[in-house]
């Protein structure tokens, strides 16, 4: 009986032995099924030392095990070529089951209005609109700043016969403040207010002139007549505009050409410059500003003030920036309407060839010389000695062109009259 559990206890150590044997090689990471499907019989038959030996000879033996399979992942979906699109789908399942690309159309381009005006309540602030006008002695060329409406004007009276045989021509540009109204009616009246002032004073002149002692006495007494009838006309402009009751103001910058005298009259901070044969810039008007020093005296005497903000503008009352002008109701008592007035007469050697006059969008970047020798170059080019305005508004559109270039972002209005046809014979 005790030899029994003995042999019982021997063989169930042997086939202890021989398990934890081929649990080790199983768990290796060498193992492979080969060895053991191939000899199942070897490594359990027998006793335990051949079975030993035999499981090592076998573990010894077995084939290196193949590489371990490679996880792929399906790649993103990225946008097919034509080719790849023509290509036959993998799985027709992995397709039914990605959803679908998502397409964005671009953005169409906003379509904005002439004018100024998008159709979807914006508004284009930095589009200007231009004008051009070709006329009879004269070119003017216009754009429009930044603001929501253009304020700048002009207006012409060309060759207008009076008694006497005399003829007269005027030219003006306007800039107008707080809105169109005052450069509305400016553009409209002053012209045929000054030409019918002009020739009243002419034909009285006449009519006093008459028997007196000489011819010379004469010319002076009706040159300082027309001169004091541009500046009636321009007070009587500024009344009847006041008259109205409407806000907002407006500078100018005139010239009246009479029997061989050129007039140039301003308010405000439009400019007349003079063009000469030898290329000489002649500014024929000066700026009516705060910071001049006899527009501050003058307004100061009145009980009224200049001031001078951050930006270096000077101020009347902190709110105007220009000391003349026609309208402004609410600062009439300091800033005057009465214009400045130069003469000028047109010698038969032809000295005098151009005038430019200008809205301050133009001399705020362009000086008088820079204007002058813009104006002969265009008309070098034309090929000829005359300024040839009548056919072309080159000169003016390359002057407004030049300010725009600079950073002007105001509104630019510039005219060039030929003078040429009013020189004495």
């Amino acid at each position: 009986m005790l030899c029994g559990v003995e042999i019982l206890c021997s063989v169930v150590a042997v086939v202890a032995r021989v398990l934890g044997r081929a649990l080790m090689t199983i768990c290796s990471p060498k193992f492979s099924t080969a060895g053991l499907i191939g000899s199942p019989t070897t490594a359990w038959g027998g006793g335990g030392a051949k079975t030993k030996v035999h499981v090592e000879s076998e573990k010894q033996q077995l084939p290196p095990p193949p590489s371990p399979p490679a996880l792929v992942l399906p790649a993103f979906k990225r946008n097919c070529t034509d080719q790849e699109q023509r290509a036959p789908a993998t799985s027709t399942k992995a397709a039914r089951g990605r959803p679908p690309r998502l397409v964005i159309p671009a953005a169409a381009p906003v379509a904005v209005a002439r004018g100024g005006v998008d159709p979807f309540g914006g508004r284009e602030t930095d589009v200007a609109t231009e004008t051009e006008v070709k006329g009879e002695g004269f070119c003017l060329a216009s754009r429009r700043g930044v603001r929501h409406a253009m304020e700048d004007g002009y207006g012409v009276i060309t060759r207008h016969k009076i008694e006497g045989g005399s003829q007269l021509a005027f030219y003006g540009v306007y800039d107008g403040h707080g809105g169109r109204a005052a450069v509305d009616f400016v553009a409209d009246k002053l012209g045929k207010n000054v030409v019918a002032a002009a020739a009243a004073a002419a034909t009285m002149s006449r009519h006093q002139a008459a028997g007196s002692s000489s011819p010379s006495q004469q010319r002076r007494e009706e040159e300082d007549d027309v001169t004091a009838a541009i500046r009636a006309a321009y007070l009587t402009t500024d009344s009847e505009f006041l008259s109205q009751g409407v806000r907002g103001g407006a500078c100018a910058a005139t010239a009246l050409v009479k029997d061989g005298e050129l007039y140039v009259s301003n308010v405000g901070d439009c400019r007349a410059v003079l063009g000469s044969r030898g290329g000489v810039a002649t500014a024929l008007t000066s700026d009516h500003t705060p910071g001049r020093e006899d527009e501050r005296l003058r307004i100061e005497s009145t009980g009224g003030y200049v001031s001078c903000g951050g930006s270096g503008v000077w101020r009347v009352q902190d709110s105007l920036a220009v000391s003349r002008a026609f309208g402004d109701a609410g600062v009439k008592q300091w800033v005057t309407c009465e214009p400045e007035t130069a003469r000028v007469s047109l010698t038969a050697d032809g000295d005098c060839r151009f005038l430019v006059l200008a809205s301050d969008g133009l001399w705020c970047k362009v000086s008088n010389q820079e204007a002058v020798d813009a104006v002969a170059a265009a008309a070098a080019a034309g090929g000829g000695s005359g300024v040839h305005v009548a056919g072309s508004t080159d000169p003016c559109k390359e002057l407004v062109a030049m300010a725009r270039s600079r950073g002007s972002r105001d509104d630019i209005t510039v005219m060039v009259v030929d003078l040429q046809p009013f020189l004495p014979v």
